[in-house]
Formats: C-alpha cells, sequence, structure tokens
C-alpha cells in the first residue's frame, strides 16, 4: 500500500493538499538563516508525519505536547486544531501507477458527538475496532495480535524510540509475549495464537500473585503437615472420649452436643472461606479508591480564570476531567459492590446460624456439667471443637492451594502448546531471517562497508529479534543509517516473499548523518526500491549532487508554515 495524498481542512478552508509519488518524497524548510534568532524550527516538517500516524490511529497528541515534557503544550496549534474543527483525510491506494483499490481515511481533533473518524465512509469511532478494521483492509489479518499500530510502529519514526531503536519501536512497557507477535508478524508467519498466549500470560501473573498471598499463611507442604497434626490429634482425643461411660440419657446428650459441634465447625469453615473472599473483594475495591483523584477544584479556580481569558473556549474543565476519570473508577467498584451483598448476606446468616449454636453448645455443656462426670471430658470437648475448627481453617486453605496449583498446571500446559507450536516453526522463521539478511548486509554495507545481521533470541517467553552490530555502539548518525538500512530491506524482504505490507517510510531527523551515507539513502536506495520514503529536511542539509525539485513534495518556511498559522 502507498500513500496517495492527504488533505488538511477546516470549517473555513481547505489549508492543504500534498501529494506523495513513489522514492524519494521530501519536505524541505526553506526558512532563510537571516540571523541568529531565525531557526526554522516549529514550521510543520515533522508535524506532516504526525498527520499520517494520526490517520493511522495515533492519539495526535504528540502535534502539539512534546513528548518528553507532556506538560508543555502547544496551546497555538491545540486550540487552532480544535476550534477551527480541522480533518486530516488519508488517501492509501494499492498501486500508484494504476487505478487500484484504496482505503480513505478520516479523523479529527474533536470528541464525543463532534468525533469524526471513518473509514471509507464507515464510521468506527471506537478506536480499538478502528484499528482491526485498517488492519483487515492493509494486511488482510483479523488476528488481534500484533495491533496495526504495533504492525507499522516502525514505518512511521518520528519519535525518540524509533528513532533510536531499530526492532524496540514501542512503548518502553511491552512485554515480549507482544514483541514477539510483531516480530513474528513482520517475518510472515501466522500469529493467530498470540492473543491467547498474552491472554495466558497475563493469567498466570494473577495466579502467581495470588500465591504469593498464600504463602504468607504457609506453604502447601507445611498446612498439609498441619492437618495431618491436627487429624492425629483428634483421633487421639475422639479414643480418649470414647472410654468414658455415662447413662443412656447422658450419652444422648452428648450426641446431641458433638453434633452442634460438627455443624459449628462446618459452618466456622464456610465463614472462613466468606471471610477471606469478602477480604479479597474488599482489597479489590480499596485498590481502585486509591486510583481516585481527589483534587480540590476551588483551588485551581484562578488558574481556569487565568486560562479562559487566555483560551475563551475551553473544551473540558478541570473539574469535569477530574469527574470523568472518577466516575470511570466509580464504576468499577459499582461492578465489585455487586459481590458484597450477598456475601454480607450469607455471613451475617452464618453468623446467626452460629451464635444459635453457640447458646446451644452451652445449653448442652452446662446440662453435661451438671452431670457427674470429669472435668477431663468437658476439657476433651473444648479441645476438640478447636481442632475441628482449626481443620476447618486448614481445609480451606489447602484447597485454595489446590484449585491454584491446578489452574497454574493448566495455563502452563496451555502456554507449551503454543510456544510448542511457535518452535515448530524455528526452520520456517530462521530462513526468512536468512533471507532478510541478504537484503539487510547488502545495504548496510553499501552504506557503511560493514555487514550488519538480524538474528533470533528465545527465552521461555518467546522470541526476540536483535541485530548485531560488530563495532558496538555506534554513533547518531550512523545509527540512523543502520534503521534506514533496515527500514529498506524490509522491503525487498516483504515484497521476495510476497507478503502484504505498505511500501511508505517516514523518517525524521536524518540530518544527523554523514553527507555520504545521506546521499546515498536519498538518490541510490529511495529511488531503485519500490517504497515511499517521505523525509522532513532543512535545505542546507540537502546533499548538492540531488535535484531537489523532482522529489519535493512541501515547502515550508517561518512564513509558510503547516497550518499557515
Amino acid at each position: 500500500m502507498f500513500l496517495k495524498n492527504l488533505k488538511i481542512e477546516n470549517k473555513l478552508a481547505v489549508i492543504r493538499e500534498i501529494d506523495f509519488h513513489k522514492g524519494l518524497n521530501l519536505i524541505v524548510d526553506e526558512t532563510p538563516i537571516t540571523n541568529k534568532k531565525t531557526t526554522g524550527n516549529n514550521v510543520g516538517k515533522t508535524t506532516l508525519l504526525r498527520l499520517v500516524d494520526f490517520c493511522l490511529g495515533s492519539s495526535g497528541k504528540n502535534i502539539y505536547q512534546d513528548s518528553e515534557f507532556k506538560e508543555q503544550e502547544n496551546s497555538t496549534i491545540k486550540d487552532f486544531l480544535i476550534n477551527t474543527e480541522v480533518v486530516v483525510t488519508l488517501n492509501i491506494v494499492d498501486d500508484l501507477d494504476f487505478t487500484s483499490e484504496s482505503v480513505l481515511i478520516k479523523r479529527n481533533f474533536l470528541k464525543y458527538s463532534k468525533k469524526i473518524q471513518s473509514i471509507n465512509g464507515e464510521t468506527i469511532l471506537n478506536d480499538k475496532e478502528f484499528d482491526a478494521r485498517l488492519k483487515e483492509l492493509i494486511f488482510n489479518s483479523e488476528a488481534e495480535k500484533p495491533t496495526f499500530k504495533q504492525i507499522i510502529s516502525k514505518n512511521i519514526r518520528d519519535e525518540k524510540n524509533k528513532l533510536a531503536n531499530i526492532v524496540k519501536v514501542l512503548n518502553p512497557y511491552t512485554k515480549t509475549e507482544e514483541y514477539e507477535a510483531l516480530f513474528l508478524f513482520w517475518l510472515g508467519i501466522n500469529t493467530d495464537t498470540h492473543n491467547q498466549k498474552e491472554l495466558l500470560g497475563k493469567e498466570k501473573t494473577r495466579e502467581e500473585s495470588f500465591q504469593k498471598r498464600l504463602k504468607k499463611e504457609g506453604e502447601l507442604s507445611l498446612i498439609e503437615q498441619q492437618l495431618e497434626l491436627v487429624n492425629s490429634k483428634i483421633s487421639e482425643l475422639q479414643q480418649v472420649k470414647s472410654n468414658f461411660s455415662f447413662n443412656e440419657k447422658f450419652e444422648a446428650q452428648i450426641k446431641e452436643l458433638n453434633d452442634v459441634k460438627l455443624n459449628l465447625s462446618k459452618l466456622s469453615t464456610e465463614l472462613s472461606r466468606l471471610n477471606m473472599r469478602r477480604e479479597l473483594v474488599l482489597e479489590s475495591k480499596g485498590d481502585l479508591t486509591k486510583e481516585r483523584t481527589n483534587i480540590d477544584v476551588s483551588q485551581i479556580e484562578s488558574l481556569y480564570n487565568k486560562a479562559s481569558k487566555l483560551v475563551p473556549n475551553l473544551q473540558v474543565t478541570f473539574q469535569e476531567t477530574v469527574s470523568f476519570h472518577n466516575d470511570l473508577i466509580d464504576e468499577k467498584i459499582k461492578y465489585i459492590d455487586k459481590e458484597l451483598p450477598s456475601l454480607t448476606e450469607n455471613l451475617v446468616s452464618i453468623s446467626k446460624n452460629i451464635s444459635s449454636l453457640r447458646r446451644k453448645e452451652k445449653e448442652l455443656s452446662e446440662f453435661i456439667s451438671a452431670s457427674e462426670y470429669s472435668d477431663d471430658y468437658d476439657k476433651i470437648l473444648i479441645d476438640l471443637n478447636s481442632l475441628f475448627e482449626r481443620k476447618g481453617n486448614l481445609e480451606e486453605k489447602k484447597k485454595y492451594w489446590i484449585n491454584s496449583n491446578e489452574k497454574l498446571s493448566r495455563i502452563s500446559e496451555e502456554l507449551k502448546t503454543i510456544n510448542s507450536e511457535i518452535n515448530s516453526k524455528d526452520s520456517i522463521i530462521q530462513n526468512r531471517i536468512t533471507l532478510f539478511n541478504k537484503f539487510f548486509t547488502k545495504i548496510s554495507n553499501d552504506l557503511y562497508g560493514e555487514e550488519y545481521l538480524l538474528s533470533t533470541q528465545k527465552n521461555e517467553k518467546g522470541y526476540d529479534l536483535i541485530v548485531t552490530n560488530i563495532e558496538g555502539n555506534p554513533s547518531t548518525g550512523k545509527k540512523k543509517g543502520q534503521i534506514a538500512a533496515f527500514d529498506f530491506a524490509y522491503i525487498l524482504f516483504a515484497e521476495e516473499i510476497e507478503m502484504k505490507y505498505v511500501h511508505f517510510i517516514l523518517h525524521d531527523q536524518l540530518e544527523n548523518m554523514h553527507d555520504n551515507q545521506l546521499s546515498t539513502i536519498l538518490i541510490d536506495l529511495a529511488n531503485s526500491i519500490n517504497c515511499q520514503f517521505i523525509l522532513p529536511i532543512v535545505t542546507d542539509k540537502i546533499p548538492a549532487d540531488l535535484d531537489i525539485d523532482k522529489y519535493v513534495i512541501l515547502s515550508l518556511a517561518e512564513n509558510n508554515k503547516l497550518f499557515k498559522v
């Protein structure tokens, strides 16, 4: 798929229409450096890349917000995008040379009822569904993982992590399982099972966390040994108890007392189970409650009054933002709270029954105490009652351990099956990497006279991809050359195995490269491979031997910015 054109418009007029072509596409900053205060920065070169990224599913915040200093927003650009209702339309086609299927994407920066987000005229306001639809249309894939946004993350290198890393282009908190799905997809390997693998991984983490809590009260082996000891003591006491001889009526009272104690033991066990469940629910509720943002809005009222003078039409107040966040937390708490009434009701009911049985136990014990039998017998009954309660508590903990171990065993087996299926594809994976390296080593050799290699590194969580750099840590300019070599090599690789892929590469900050390598990329590679290489650049960084007139798709300057504001 190729980028055909991008249109920026608002409720007043069409602001820009940019047509793309095959090969090198330059976004040139022509700001004349007349004095030291004139830089040519912030004219919108990188913003064009981010608008393409926005159409393909990004939040668009990086258009007006610095990724490193997120509290520092460019209010002029943000207000312009929102207040003038800017709409961005991106047209992607299968082939630029012939009439072919196209994907027309349209988005704006507004929210709720004013939000525009459509594909080929179909409104898809849900971001997850929007991403899935793009993946289906562009990559002909309905697998949940990797997402469309993850797949094209290397194609639009406009952020710090994408400019510094060759393959680790997702956010720093991305897990190995997600990267494995992404890497295998890049290599043209089926990834239908990776969503299940990721879900199993999360379930395993939760269960392991639960077992850490269980361990605080003892390992399973300790609980089993404690149970053995308690059962042994119960048997001994019951044997001693059976040696006592009383009259028939007394025996009936003793039997009734034993039945009461047995029921007390059962109810105590159930009470222990319900209390543990209630504690888990309350703990979850407490964790969510801590997430609530409680801010005294009156303290910042003066700040908003000042902001309102600068920006008269603030869309959302601080209080509304806090309220929206807290409403989401409250909904989660309500969901958790649904179980509390029935738990509380059962706890109250069981407690009443226990109290009733305790009274009955007391009456029977007093009757028996008044009878002619030794205090030793009474002590045996008390000890037995205590042991039965202890037994019930231990059996409940043992049950939790057994269920948790069975769950972890089941998860491990399912993960083992999935990993076995992935491992069975190892020869295909290695063959694909060998093919990729055929292109990667050639391009890197053309650039630097060195051969870089892609290889796999596998651990218990899955496959990882690494790029071997023989000379160690490269300079910034050289690293950007490696990244460009990787991205160009991927185009050739994807074409070779005839897989669905996007033909466009968008790079920022390539000026740090040495002129020799920059010339090789701009003059030779970008125009010899079946792709679009879209690059923002300042005029004085363009190689002298490059005829820029053929490649410029947009000229900007300090007095001719992208949004003309």
